[in-house]
């Protein structure tokens, strides 16, 4: 029973002499120069867009997701602090639904947090860390201060962690305010990987009672710091053993504490919130004001647009795009959801939302200058986001019309709201919307269903969410992949030997893959190219003196990048321990890496030709590449464009006709971020000495240099030849181009010549049926306007 918002604002202010307010920047600064004194590192926060590895995310969700090499594999201790940008929104960890119904949930939001890597510090340090902070430098009155720890699970033999509690005793907490609990004070990663014990501070908001029966059961009492001994790890079959090192992971809401801090209510009322909710006050027609009330529909509108246009614009700053999947379609849900309640529930104009936005930068920018750095950017893409909202929902009003009139029943199926959804892009809250309007209701337990149907299409990458992990595999490694060279005129991939470290069916392992049953296996030295960086996967063989025991038809990187898994079907039974040789299918990995080593071309004439400003996204296949890149001037024409764009396909090919080595290097983060022409962005979700690998074409000061995972050529006259396909626009300064190389270019240039020779001996009325059986998706973009003109012109 949750009764406690109620009394907080009555009793808050009672007890404000026990703390020293602090501002968001003195909270943050008071908390770096704390934990500098205590000798960690303080490191940036990582961008909230996870690394490309880690495909169990959508975002940055937690302080940890960062360090997660160091958990898994480093030996040396490190203490390390920072605050942390997350949002929580999709996937597991999703607080989407409930922003606005109480005064706490939010999508985005920072975690403060120090760690202890390989015992670098003892539990008693970081317990007296924390108490410290909180009250010394702080001034937190202690009387309104508890303590969770670990009570243990005997079944799964864990006893109850009385070390915790003797440290608490001993830093001076009355015992009647140290609390045992169980599920509450067990971390886990997830369902494998490092776990442990946990203890917890909790505030009491009102203060002057006893509230130790409160923890953990009423929102008047909080949880502001989470102190992690991450000492344990669980396997994939869900036992749990010793981690062999030590590490401490804590975590502390940072909007949380400065609302205690700031003596506030909620962390809606402090001054990170504040200066947001004022100017949608402004926004509003009827200047509605923010009361801090959980009971009226228009104080829940107020926190739930304050928060998705924050998050949307921390997002977009990072480098997410509002579209139909991933991450871009949870921030186009936040924005088009903000949309549509500050409009029908407070009265904004329709196109004024993004009015908000400068304000949110402004309450941001000394903290993150990214944020200010593509202010531009972000305003524009809300205006666009704003534009194209509205369009959609008049013109599927008119399509929601006639489903509404279609039959008397105060229902609308929840099939036909998914079909406006699907074919007119109308968002469920909207159909539900217009259906209250007309006194109607949606179906919405069969939309969720069609919509569920939909993903499981959709999801073809699920069949490799296997129970995997890094610890279970210390022999494995996919260096082998790299492993290839250029000789007589080709290039000659050995059949590398290798042991089956363990064969899965049904995401479980198994002792034997019989014959023709499809599954995965894990090998020891892995040559096969795992689907990463826009790259495809390696197709193949596994041999056994000289006969194919298993096809290989795809390969994924799981567990955060580190292992990666074939799948496949096996033509004699195989098992773990077999040795086998290892088979490319070597024409296609030559034409993938003939085509990845054209995308890095690509980008270098689009960025030197002012076209784009840089990758936003990749699909490279064999002899074939699908390009998304940010634009610089959107002002061109159609025509215009094309011309630009013939001019960089020159630009390439002439490149590629000079020739000129390609040179691989391993440099470290620091390195690499001082590389002049580096036309990529440098990752900042790894730290300390992690390396990249920097790919540069051809030789001389204006070439193309990128950090890349991905295979290339030996020399960029390897390529032979880039057609650039088709350009088209994929949302404001977001353009896709699909090009082909090596020998797909060259059929479809052959091809073009073909349709040419054949208007040009044509007479006018044979050209309109030439022109109707061209297959224009073999016409490459440069000669399209050309082989159209000739097939409408007429004689002279």
């Amino acid at each position: 029973m949750k009764t406690g918002t109620k009394l907080i604002k009555a009793h808050v202010g009672a007890f404000e002499t026990f703390r020293t307010y602090h501002s968001h920047l003195e909270l943050r600064k008071s908390f770096f120069d704390f934990f500098q004194s205590k000798k960690h590192e303080i490191v940036k926060s990582a961008s909230v867009i996870p690394l490309e590895n880690d495909g169990s995310l959508l975002f940055t969700n937690a302080g940890m997701n960062q360090f997660k090499p160091l958990i898994l594999s480093s030996t040396e201790p490190r203490r390390v602090a920072n605050i942390q940008k997350c949002i929580r929104a999709g996937g597991k960890h999703n607080d989407l639904d409930d922003v606005g119904k109480d005064l706490h949930h939010q999508t985005f939001f920072e975690m403060m947090g120090n760690w202890s890597f390989n015992d670098a510090y003892s539990k008693e340090e970081a317990c007296k860390f924390a108490w410290d902070y909180l009250v010394e430098v702080l001034g937190i009155d202690s009387d309104r201060l508890y303590v969770s720890y670990f009570g243990g699970i005997e079944k799964l033999g864990l006893p109850e962690d009385r070390e915790c509690k003797e440290i608490w005793k001993n830093i001076g907490v009355p015992s009647h305010r140290i609390l045992p609990f169980v599920a509450e004070n067990f971390w886990e990663m997830g369902s494998a990987g490092p776990c442990g014990p946990c203890t917890e501070i909790h505030y009491d908001r009102i203060g002057g009672r006893d509230a130790s029966s409160l923890v953990n059961i009423d929102d008047s009492v909080v949880e502001i710091w989470n102190i992690v001994f991450m000492s344990n790890v669980r396997d994939s079959s869900g036992k749990i053993h010793e981690l062999g090192r030590n590490h401490i992971d804590t975590g502390m809401g940072f909007e949380r504490l400065l609302s205690v801090v700031q003596n506030k209510n909620s962390n809606f009322d402090t001054d990170v919130f504040i200066p947001i909710l004022d100017k949608i006050s402004s926004l509003t027609k009827k200047n509605l004001k923010y009361n801090g009330s959980i009971s009226t529909r228009e104080d829940a509108v107020f926190r739930l647009v304050a928060d998705h246009v924050r998050a949307s614009t921390i997002a977009i700053s990072d480098g997410a795009i509002p579209d139909g999947t991933g991450n871009g379609f949870i921030v186009r849900k936040m924005m088009r959801r903000s949309f549509l309640q500050g409009n029908s529930k407070l009265g904004i104009d329709r196109f004024g939302l993004s009015d908000l936005v400068p304000t949110v930068i402004s309450t941001l920018k000394d903290v993150y200058p990214e944020v200010e750095k593509s202010s531009n950017k972000i305003i524009n893409i809300f205006k666009e986001e704003e534009t194209q909202f509205w369009k959609t929902v008049d013109k599927a009003k008119k399509m929601f019309d006639v489903v509404a009139n279609e039959n008397k029943s105060s229902t609308i199926s929840g099939r036909k709201a998914f079909n406006l959804f699907e074919t007119y892009g109308l968002p469920l809250s909207v159909t539900m919307e217009m259906a209250r309007n007309i006194g109607k209701e949606v179906d919405e337990k069969e939309f969720q269903r069609c919509q569920l149907e939909a993903q499981k299409l959709s999801q073809k990458a699920s069949q490799f969410k296997l129970p995997v992990s890094a610890k279970d595999f210390p022999t494995h490694s996919d260096k082998e992949k790299y492993s290839y060279v250029f000789e007589n005129g080709k290039y000659v991939f050995s059949k590398v030997p290798t042991r089956i470290l363990q064969v899965y069916q049904n995401q479980e392992k198994v002792e034997v893959l019989k014959e023709n049953e499809k599954g995965f296996v894990v090998l020891e030295h892995c040559q096969f190219y795992a689907e990463q960086g826009g790259q495809k996967s390696d197709i193949g063989k596994l041999l056994i003196d000289g006969r194919n025991v298993f096809e290989v038809e795809s390969a994924k990187k799981l567990d955060n990048g580190s292992i990666t898994v074939l799948f496949g079907r096996a033509l004699e039974p195989i098992q773990k321990d077999l040795r086998v040789e290892q088979q490319l299918d070597e024409k296609r990995r030559e034409g993938v890496m003939k085509a990845h080593s054209a995308t890095h071309l690509l980008n270098w004439a689009l960025q030197r030709s002012g076209l784009g400003n840089g990758q936003k996204g990749s699909s490279v296949d064999c002899n074939r590449l699908r390009f998304d890149y940010s634009t610089g001037d959107d002002s061109l024409d159609k025509s215009q464009r094309t011309e630009a764009l013939k001019r960089c396909e020159q630009m390439m090919n002439e490149f590629i006709m000079k020739g000129g080595p390609t040179s691989v290097l391993e440099k470290i983060l620091e390195e690499a971020k001082k590389i002049e022409n580096l036309q990529s962005d440098v990752k900042e979700d790894r730290i300390g000495d992690s390396s990249v690998r920097v790919v540069t074409l051809g030789s001389g000061v204006d070439v193309p240099v990128e950090c890349c995972s991905g295979t290339h050529v030996h020399d960029v006259s390897v390529i032979e030849d880039v057609a650039i396909m088709s350009d088209k626009s994929m949302g404001q300064n977001l353009r896709r181009i699909v090009a082909v190389t090596g020998e797909e270019a060259k059929k479809c240039r052959e091809y073009t010549e073909k349709v040419f020779q054949e208007l040009s001996s044509a007479e006018f009325k044979e050209r309109s049926k030439i022109l109707k059986k061209t297959d224009w998706k073999l016409i490459p973009l440069a000669h399209q306007a050309r082989i159209w003109t000739l097939g409408k012109q007429r004689e002279q």
